[in-house]
């Protein structure tokens, strides 16, 4: 029987053989380098990278635009959200749901509120003119309680009749006025009595009132203003948030141990007894016991330890200059570890309302919105580069080895 062999006539070439276990060994090692590459860039960094915060922000509409139902309910859908958070005074939410008009309404709602917005104020910025077209497509019974809800409060000024003649007496008169919003600060940290209750409980072991984590972070938060830190922490507000969260069971339990963690290093708790032991063992005016208490605060901090502490406090400050106090609160519901904080950190400043208007609706999945946006490194480019090349030129060495081998002669082979 013969069967056909096709043999090249010409002998494989020891350069190509070398070449080719090159490759084999070269590609490799250049695709490991490039992943590991790009798994880095995916990483959260303590402060956002700008594609990570357009990424996000485009992930967020993606969000809003997968809720919206169908065309013809979109609107109703739409505005029936809005009212709800408002109903509900959630305000931020109400913002978040109007700035994602053009993602949740049909085509030609979406075209006109876009047409809509330079038009709705024309000096405000891109947000304020995208709410105030908005709010054109809602009821009149829903704008109006928006805008009666956006209102603050009037505080009417109020003054002691103490003369007849207005400003003979300036001591006898008292005017209250409203604070502006931007310059109130979240607190429930009490007073420094407070505290002196608080510890006093806690050495006596009070039942259903002792509680070290609320006493440190209260501690902590009102010795604030004696730490160095750098200018843009308020330690003090991040404490009070992390109070209320705490006293409310609104953490997550890993992330409430983790703040333990941080507490135990920074606030060691038997160095911290044995301290608050010795200030109220004598009897003093409670002004006394207050000052000693402090002291006793101060002389246990350890500063070295605080450092790991503030890292997560200077991510919560991001969130509330960019969402809230109020807002922060209900998105640490939603932080399980360190990575958990920044990646709401990241989408807090990256969605604003929208964010909260995200959590109200979508709950633990607005984690999902957060995105790395990669971006490589010229080394990282040259990599690629690199791997391509090498791909390519194994591909060129196989389809060569293989065109030798089907273009020589066929040699009868004879098997008897």
């Amino acid at each position: 029987m013969d069967f056909g062999k096709r043999q090249s006539g010409k002998p494989s070439g020891w350069l190509q053989a070398a070449i080719f276990n090159a490759m084999l060994f070269l590609l490799p090692v250049l695709a490991a380098n490039v992943v590991a590459s790009v798994f880095a860039a995916r990483d959260f960094p303590s402060t956002p990278r700008p594609a990570a915060l357009e990424a996000t922000r485009d992930a967020i509409k993606e969000q809003f635009a997968l809720m919206a139902p169908d065309p013809e309910l979109r609107r109703d859908y739409w505005a029936d959200l809005v009212d709800l958070q408002l109903r509900e005074r959630n305000m931020a939410a109400a913002r978040g749901v109007l700035l994602s008009a053009p993602q949740m309404l049909d085509e030609r709602d979406r075209t006109a509120v876009e047409q809509a917005a330079p038009q709705a104020l024309p000096f405000g910025t891109e947000d304020e003119q995208l709410v105030g077209a908005a709010l054109l497509f809602l009821s009149n019974d829903v704008r109006v309680r928006y805008e009666n809800l956006r209102r603050p409060p009037e505080v009417p000024d109020l003054t002691f009749e103490g003369s007849d003649e207005a400003g003979e007496d300036e001591a006898d008169a008292v005017v209250i006025q409203p604070l502006s919003q931007s310059t109130a600060s979240f607190s429930v940290l009490g007073t420094f009595a407070d505290l002196v209750r608080l510890s006093r409980d806690w050495i006596m072991e009070a039942p259903e009132t002792a509680d070290s984590t609320q006493l440190r972070l209260t501690g902590l938060g009102l010795i604030a203003e004696n730490i160095e830190t750098s200018p843009d922490i308020d330690l003090a507000e991040v404490m009070s948030l992390l109070k209320a969260a705490d006293r409310a069971r609104r953490l997550d339990p890993d992330y409430s141990d983790r703040i333990e963690r941080l507490l135990n290093a920074t606030l060691p708790e038997e160095l911290l007894r044995v301290q608050l032991e010795t200030a109220l063992a004598e009897l003093q005016t409670t002004d006394e016991q207050g000052l000693a208490v402090r002291s006793a605060f101060e002389r246990t901090l350890d500063v070295g330890a605080l450092s790991l502490l503030l890292a997560d406090v200077a991510q919560i400050n991001e969130m509330v200059d960019a969402v809230g106090a109020v807002p922060t609160l209900a998105l640490l519901e939603h932080v399980g570890s360190e990575t958990d904080l920044r990646r709401m950190r990241l989408l807090s400043e990256a969605g604003g309302d929208r964010t909260v208007a995200l959590e109200v609706l979508g709950g633990e999945r607005v984690l999902n919105a957060a995105r790395t946006g990669i971006e490589l490194s010229r080394e990282d480019v040259l990599e690629i580069m690199g791997l391509a090349a090498a791909a390519m030129a194994l591909f060129w060495m196989v389809m060569l080895g293989m065109a030798r081998n089907m273009s020589g002669p066929v040699r009868p082979l004879r098997y008897e």
